[in-house]
């Protein structure tokens, strides 16, 4: 059942950057929930119950073939929703999505945020400015996946999941990175081990750590700093992924 006094979230900064008049009309739909390492939010092409606003933790959207194969097209962390597509009346699932590292959020009925949607204000608006940053993520993503080298492509995905975890531990396997970058379990290896023999990172069983994030930021190609641009200019930086690590700080709201 949706909470009737959820508080206000300052944990997903999408929704902390709605008006707190207009959170509150949301907030009573929301309910808290537990994210757990590869829970399957939504299966490809099977209908879209729920919108969940993560917390913590990462979520990533996955593009599944007819053989099984797969690659990620788009990860979603704190600063962002899954279903967004739902609102542009698309209310079956494209993607295959995917928890990737254990969190939390809060979930909406797909169906009760689209009628609150319907109305014009900050939320309709608020949403609107996400789906264009997240279809920009998504084409980026096709075309880095398309055009850049292997290394590339695996820095990239570590920074964006580092902006989303908040530390610089990343509890992901080399068969798990494999996946989302759609290559063999090999090739990650031989990208991850000359990165840990230049000192920008380290690898141990089930961790990535980020030692040097400016040799990563150095490495990786232009895809990560348009998408992460685009998400500072609708919700303004934020200090964890500047590598401020004093502590998030809740962003106060403003109207659109």
């Amino acid at each position: 059942m949706p909470n009737k006094s959820a508080p206000l979230s300052f944990a997903n900064r999408l929704l902390a950057r709605l008006p707190q008049a207009e959170y509150q009309r949301l907030a009573p739909h929301l309910q808290g929930v537990k994210l757990e390492f590869n829970q399957t939010i939504h299966e490809a092409h099977s209908p879209i119950e729920f919108a969940y606003f993560p917390e913590r933790g990462v979520v990533s959207a996955l593009t599944i073939m007819n053989d099984g194969s797969a690659i990620e097209v788009a990860n979603i962390g704190n600063e962002g929703m899954t279903s967004v597509l739902a609102l542009a009346g698309k209310k079956i699932s494209p993607n295959h999505v995917v928890v990737q590292v254990a969190g939390a959020a809060q979930r909406v009925r797909a169906s009760v945020l689209d009628d609150l949607a319907r109305l014009d204000g900050p939320l309709r608006q608020m949403l609107l400015d996400y789906q264009g940053c997240f279809v920009q993520q998504i084409s980026q993503s096709v075309a880095c996946n398309g055009l850049h080298p292997i290394r590339q492509r695996c820095c990239r995905w570590l920074l964006m999941t580092q902006d989303r975890v908040g530390a610089d531990d990343l509890p992901l396997t080399h068969e798990f990175l494999s996946t989302m970058l759609g290559v063999r379990r090999a090739s990650v290896s031989d990208v991850l081990q000359p990165l840990k023999e230049e000192g920008l990172l380290n690898c141990t069983r089930g961790k990535i750590t980020i030692l040097d994030r400016a040799g990563l930021e150095a490495e990786v190609c232009e895809c990560y700093h348009s998408v992460r641009d685009e998400y500072d200019r609708l919700l303004g930086k934020d200090k964890t992924v500047l590598g401020e690590r004093g502590g998030r700080e809740p962003p106060e709201h403003v109207a659109f």
